[in-house]
């Protein structure tokens, strides 16, 4: 097995940990067939130490070899073609030695949570409920944390936005939180109208949505800004 075939598997056993984590629950509670608590905290802990150590592989092995970026595609999964402007949402995560801190840390501090919050949350009649969305913000955390394209920088965004959103509405049979909760909604909404602006900007200054044209190609922190400081400054 050579190197670029092991940094692959290690990627995706990052990117796909929290994903299965999520399809697992979302399907268990879309067929009325929730999981019990002790199978959703054994999952969880599953899921968040297996990416963890992942990520933590992918680490040790770029410091070993002196490799800088890493990255990861999955190709086009929508493509809208035209005569003069097209659009394609390339989903792409980079693994440099900025973005692959941040999801250690990410694993780290959201297994945490869901180490504790299983034990505070013991018999809770919203237990899965919390624990489906607490897997959305993972998956959001991760894929904010290494995209590659601001595509999906936006999916990993929103998946976090809607989360967060959600859970600070946990207890939705009191007015308080419900109201805190349309406040984050609200907040994340105006975030979400600069957020495509740029993407938009993004798209028209380069052609594409992926930030090595607004980077430039070398690895961080050695890269070259591919734009002008004001093109640069506006997206």
């Amino acid at each position: 097995m050579t190197m670029d075939h092991l940094f692959f598997l290690l990627g995706v056993c990052v990117v796909a940990c929290p994903a299965l984590l999520l399809f697992t629950f979302g399907i268990t509670e879309l067929f009325g067939r929730p999981l019990t608590e002790r199978n959703m905290a054994r999952l969880t802990e599953i899921s968040v130490v297996t990416g963890l150590l992942a990520a933590v592989a992918i680490l040790i092995n770029m410091l070993a070899t002196g490799s800088r970026n890493v990255p990861i595609e999955f190709g086009n999964w929508v493509v809208l073609p035209g005569e003069h402007l097209h659009f394609h949402f390339h989903l792409k995560f980079v693994f440099d030695r900025l973005s692959v801190p941040f999801a250690i840390l990410s694993f780290v501090l959201i297994g945490t949570i869901g180490a504790f919050a299983n034990r505070y949350l013991h018999r809770d009649a919203g237990y899965n409920r919390f624990f489906l969305l607490y897997a959305v913000f993972l998956v959001g955390m991760i894929y904010a944390s290494l995209a590659g394209t601001i595509e999906t920088l936006f999916l990993g965004w929103e998946l976090v936005g809607l989360s967060s959103a959600l859970l600070v509405a946990y207890f939705h049979d009191r007015p308080n939180p419900v109201i805190n909760g349309l406040r984050v909604w609200g907040v994340y909404r105006v975030a979400d109208a600069a957020f495509l602006l740029a993407a938009i900007a993004l798209h028209h200054f380069t052609g594409e949505g992926d930030f090595t044209g607004l980077m430039g190609q070398g690895p961080w922190p050695e890269g070259t800004a591919a734009l002008s400081p004001s093109d640069a400054l506006f997206v």
